[in-house]
């Protein structure tokens, strides 16, 4: 098998020939000069130039050998030719196909496995990890026992809540922002101090933003069991990872604060707000009590009902008197007419004074002209407002003194149980763990691959 000239290598063979035959022809021109010195008497005949085409043209109109000088053999520069796109197609055929005379398994298992090392060994930045475990408690919790048995240990912490805000908040654009204009983080990993494939950048085309990759150095994890949470921190400093580690800790003791006092501020805002609602509303109720007792001239309407129901009952007492000494001088059979006349009228005006009171219960009096039952009913009502209110004022005060004790019981202590520490050597990355991953990668890559072609050759 025998490989096809190319265009280039044609042009410059030709390029050669040519030059080769120039220097022949300023050679014969050399040596026809030096025996014309030897011999001055004989003519110097013109040097026999053998016809060539490709000859230069100052060659044929050459001069006698007489009036020739001395030539100088021209060097001329090599320069190369100007690639063409036809050049880069050669180059670039030619390095596949020894590319292709590799073998299959060296080119795509061996060959990405040692890359990968190689990566990994001399451009790789080593990152130390910083751990720590933070507990989120209540002051309520401390005094309450834990539930035994099994059942008990399948309920879950009541600190959960708090517990899944703060790793919400750790994996937020808030923090990264605050460790941005705190410790300059983001645009440290984003530049040369990571390696190029770790370091934090926006991939527009693959809609990848600096958040989504920002688990890479800060990484949380809840213990759902536990109720604990932990922070993983990872710099190419020892030193680093701990400052780090501080901040987001101390951010996230802020935003946790910061929850809870908003939370129970908002609910002591509510009961002030309730108590002062509660006050208002008793002092507009005083207030139309009073108006009412103004208007109608009655400090209490109750009093002289209670007086009119008092002078009813002792004329019907003495009405009654009356009637029995009427009945027993009928049974006795005296008969006095003119006292019998006289107790009978005396009765009849018990009677008649009897139906006045009570009418005054019912007839309008005053210069209001409201009937006193109703002026009563009034009363009873405005006085009815003024003690709901009251007691509106004390069921708020109550609430108020509750929501204190609670915010101050339930309020969410931050605490750092395992302190941030980090190992002697760097962790990541994990190299012998992302060899083994790359090798059986592109293990299962290469049989793939090596089926496909049995099945096509098949």
């Amino acid at each position: 098998m025998t490989d096809a000239i190319s265009p280039e290598e044609a042009r410059i063979a030709a390029w050669r020939s040519e030059r080769g035959r120039f220097a022949g022809t300023v050679k014969a021109a050399r040596i026809a000069r030096q025996s014309t010195m030897h011999s001055p008497v004989e003519s110097v005949a013109e040097p026999e130039v053998v016809e060539q085409k490709p000859a230069p043209m100052f060659l044929r109109t050459a001069k006698p050998t007489d009036t020739i000088e001395p030539i100088k053999p021209i060097e001329e520069p090599v320069t190369q030719p100007d690639a063409s796109p036809s050049d880069y197609v050669g180059l670039i055929r030619s390095a596949y196909e020894r590319v292709m005379r590799v073998p299959p398994f060296v080119r795509m298992v061996i060959a990405p496995t040692v890359a990968a090392a190689i990566y990994l060994f001399g451009f790789a930045t080593p990152l130390y990890e910083a751990q720590s475990v933070i507990a989120i408690t209540k002051s309520s919790d401390a005094g309450s026992n834990g539930s035994t048995g099994l059942l008990g240990g399948m309920e879950r912490p009541s600190n959960l809540t708090e517990v899944f805000r703060a790793d919400e908040y750790i994996k937020s654009q808030a923090l990264m922002d605050s460790l941005e204009i705190e410790l300059g983080l983001v645009s440290e990993f984003s530049g040369s101090a990571i390696d190029p494939i770790r370091r934090l950048r926006t991939i527009p085309i693959l809609s990848q933003s600096k958040l989504m990759q920002f688990d890479r150095f800060v990484e949380s994890s809840i213990d759902v069991q536990s109720g604990l949470l932990k922070l993983n921190v990872r710099a190419p400093d020892k030193e680093q990872a701990i400052a780090i580690s501080q901040a987001v800790l101390r951010n996230a003791e802020i935003q946790v604060s910061q929850l809870g006092e908003q939370l129970f501020d908002n609910r002591e805002t509510l009961a002030a707000r309730m108590r002062e609602n509660a006050e208002q509303q008793v002092a507009e109720a005083q207030a139309a009590l009073v108006a009412l007792q103004l208007k109608y001239q009655e400090v209490d309407p109750r009093f002289r009902i209670e007086g009119i129901y008092a002078r009813i009952k002792d004329l019907e007492n003495q009405a009654q008197e009356l009637q029995n000494e009427i009945q027993m001088a009928e049974v006795s059979g005296v008969r006095n007419k003119a006292r019998t006349d006289s107790l009978i009228e005396m009765e009849s005006n018990l009677r008649a004074q009897i139906a006045e009171e009570r009418s005054q219960l019912v007839a309008t009096s005053g210069s209001s002209g409201i009937p006193l039952n109703n002026i009563l009913i009034e009363y009873e009502l405005a006085s009815l407002n003024v003690e709901m209110a009251r007691e509106a004022v004390k069921t708020a005060i109550e609430a108020q003194a509750a929501t204190v004790q609670e915010a101050a019981l339930n309020r969410s202590l931050f605490q750092v149980v395992v302190p941030p520490r980090t190992a002697e050597t760097a962790v990541y990355p994990k190299i012998p763990g992302v060899l083994a991953l790359v090798f059986v990668i592109c293990l299962a890559i290469f049989a793939v691959f090596s089926a496909v072609r049995e099945n096509r050759a098949r």
